[in-house]
């Protein structure tokens, strides 16, 4: 009897093959023939009562609960979902992964908590000393470090010196480089910051500008940068999203939080590309968007060309900084780069140059790469990313009739 219920609480009416689109774009998920899903499920569902323990199903959204951050070393990735992979600086982990490394072989993960772990020998490794980490719930608009929801961001519109930086974002250096984008036939800019304590102005003919300070920036004070081009046109031309536009000088205990912690990663036997990601994942977790965002660009700079990599500056000029044009370089480089064989590598790239397309007018592009990343995220298990992916392009498919 106990048998019985199981079964019809695993399967409440007749299991399916997986689709033929999945199999035709994932084969090595799949076994060959269709009732093997139904046979495998089974012999879970007898080893689960033999052993009396639990067998955990697919999850309906991952969350990723660390990133490598440094390797030495022959090493290999295997997926919880079976897929075997190359791991770069920046791939991130999920509970279930495994790290398969030859003799001599290190990497060095940083959790979703910060904490750090070294994986080291030869065999099999589970990344089980990463806790796990739970869905957050859906943030505010004004918090800083909390992604735009889908929809809010419009496209930046080339004809105004819209800013680059700082917005949307805190900042730990007082005197930062403020960057707005070129105006086609301005010769020349007034910039402007307003803020607590400060009603600073000038006048230039470049298209950045480091702040000089004459007005120190309060901590915890909100501000708002402002350009206007000879041509007339304003940077206060964007339409307002949620959260704004402005930015913040970090407060002064969560500064010092943020400094201690930088020191100490600087004295971790760490490569200097190590501490540079551990570094940033630090700053992301103060806010410090912008400054995260010109660390990560150093390293791509410095020659560090990976997906993982450029998967993640696009996510944040996307989706927190609201800059969809540097967020379509960054992504479509992603794209070229995302090894065949990691799912959750060309899945993120997918969606993030889906929805640049998507911004940019591009509906059938657009579709076409929501279109992968939504088979993605469905051989990843990830339901209600899915639900979502299917959502939009539905919306984009009545849009373009």
């Amino acid at each position: 009897m106990v048998m019985i219920s199981a079964f019809r609480l695993y399967f409440p009416r007749p299991v399916r093959p997986a689709s033929p689109r999945l199999r035709t774009r994932f084969p090595t998920l799949f076994f060959a023939h269709p009732s093997a899903s139904r046979l495998l499920a089974l012999g879970l569902i007898l080893a689960t009562f033999s052993s009396m323990m639990p067998r955990a199903v697919a999850a309906s959204k991952r969350v990723s609960n660390g990133q490598i951050i440094q390797i030495n070393g022959d090493v290999q990735l295997k997926r919880s979902y079976g897929s075997v992979t190359r791991p770069k600086v920046g791939t991130r982990i999920y509970p279930q992964d495994k790290l398969m490394a030859a003799n001599g072989a290190q990497v060095v993960v940083q959790c979703a908590d910060l904490s750090s772990l070294s994986v080291e020998g030869a065999g099999e490794h589970r990344l089980d000393g990463c806790a796990s980490v739970t869905k957050k719930a859906q943030c505010t608009p004004g918090t800083y470090k909390c992604p735009s929801r889908p929809g809010s961001i419009a496209l930046n519109n080339s004809s105004i010196p819209y800013i680059i930086s700082p917005r949307r974002t805190n900042l730990l250096n007082p005197q930062p480089k403020l960057r707005w984008n070129p105006v086609p036939g301005a010769t020349s800019y007034t910039v402007s910051i307003k803020g607590e304590g400060v009603d600073w102005k000038t006048k230039v003919s470049d298209t950045q500008i480091v702040y000089p300070g004459e007005q120190p920036l309060q901590p915890g004070g909100y501000y708002l940068l402002i350009v206007r081009a000879d041509t007339g046109a304003s940077s206060t031309d964007e339409p307002i999203i949620p959260g704004g536009l402005g930015f913040s000088l970090l407060e002064a205990t969560s500064a010092q939080q943020v400094r201690s912690q930088a020191a100490e990663i600087a004295q971790q036997p760490w490569t200097k590309q190590a501490k540079t990601l551990a570094l940033v994942n630090l700053y992301l977790k103060y806010g410090l968007t912008f400054e995260a965002v010109e660390m990560l660009e150093d390293l791509v700079n410095g020659g560090v060309e990976t997906a993982p990599i450029y998967n993640k500056v696009g996510e944040l000029y996307l989706n927190f900084l609201a800059l969809a044009p540097q967020a379509k370089t960054y992504y479509a480089q992603a794209v070229k780069l995302a090894d065949s064989n990691d799912i959750e590598e060309q899945t993120v790239a997918q969606e993030g140059l889906g929805q640049v397309q998507a911004r940019f007018g591009n509906q059938d592009e657009a579709i076409r790469l929501l279109t992968m990343a939504r088979d993605g995220y469905e051989a990843l298990g990830d339901t209600e990313r899915v639900s979502q992916l299917e959502k939009q392009l539905r919306a984009l498919i009545s849009k373009g009739k």
